[in-house]
C-alpha cells in the first residue's frame, strides 16, 4: 500500500469521524424534542393497547368426503334436514366445494348455531346471548323498551321469537359475515374446507367454531 493511498484513508477516516461529531453534536441539541417524541410515542402505544382489544381466531378444517363413493350421504342428508331443507333422497352436487361453502356462511346455519347452548363459568348461556354481552349491546339497549326486555335463554324455543328477536339475530349474522366468519377452501383441487371464528372473547369464538363445526360435521 503506497503513501498516496494511506494518506486518502487517514481523509476519509478524519470526515467521518467529523460527521459524526457533527451528527452527535445536533442530536445532542435536541435532545429535548427526542425525548418528548419518545414519551408521547410510547403513550400512544400503551393507550393503543389498552382500548384496542386483541383478537382470538379459532380455526378448524376437515377433509370433504368423496360424494362418487356415496361416503357421507346421510351426514349431508342431515345436515340439510337440520336447516329445513327437503331435497329427496340424494344430495348429489350441492354439498361440495363452493356450494357447501355458501351453505356453512348461510343465515340459516350461523343462526341455529347462536341458538345452540354452552357452559361458561357453570352456568348455561346461548351464543347469541353471550355474543351480545361481549358486544355490550345491552348497555345500549337500556332506554330501549323493545330490545331491554329480549332474551336469548338456553334452549329457548324459536317459535315463541318475535321480529325483535328476529331483527337481533340478523344484526349479530351481518356482523360475524363481515368479518368474525370465514369459510374457505384455499385449493379447489384439494378438498379441505377451512372455518375461521374470529372475536374479541376467546371462549366466543371457541365455543361458536365447535358448535358450528358440529352442525356443519
Amino acid at each position: 500500500m503506497d503513501s498516496e493511498t494511506i494518506k486518502n484513508d487517514e481523509i476519509s477516516l478524519k470526515e467521518l469521524l467529523e460527521k459524526a461529531k457533527e451528527w452527535y453534536g445536533y442530536l445532542l441539541s435536541k435532545w429535548k424534542v427526542i425525548l418528548l417524541t419518545s414519551i408521547i410515542g410510547a403513550s400512544l402505544g400503551i393507550v393503543y393497547s389498552v382500548i384496542e382489544k386483541p383478537i382470538y381466531t379459532a380455526k378448524l378444517s376437515f377433509a370433504l368426503e368423496d360424494e362418487k363413493s356415496g361416503v357421507g350421504l346421510g351426514s349431508a342428508l342431515g345436515l340439510a334436514s337440520s336447516l329445513g331443507l327437503d331435497i329427496g333422497g340424494s344430495a348429489g352436487g350441492i354439498f361440495t366445494g363452493a356450494n357447501l361453502k355458501e351453505l356453512f356462511k348461510s343465515r340459516s346455519m350461523v343462526e341455529k348455531t347462536l341458538l345452540t347452548t354452552v357452559n361458561v363459568e357453570g352456568k348455561d348461556i346461548s351464543l347469541a346471548e353471550m355474543f351480545i354481552q361481549n358486544n355490550k349491546w345491552r348497555k345500549k339497549w337500556d332506554n330501549e323498551p323493545k330490545l331491554k326486555n329480549i332474551q336469548f335463554l338456553p334452549n329457548q324455543d324459536r317459535k315463541g321469537f318475535t321480529r325483535v328477536h328476529d331483527s337481533i339475530l340478523g344484526s349479530i349474522y351481518e356482523k360475524l359475515s363481515a368479518g368474525g366468519l370465514n369459510v374457505d377452501q384455499k385449493d379447489k383441487k384439494i378438498s379441505i374446507i377451512t372455518m375461521e371464528v374470529s372475536s374479541t372473547n376467546e371462549l366466543f369464538s371457541k365455543y361458536f367454531l365447535r358448535k358450528f363445526g358440529q352442525r356443519g360435521g
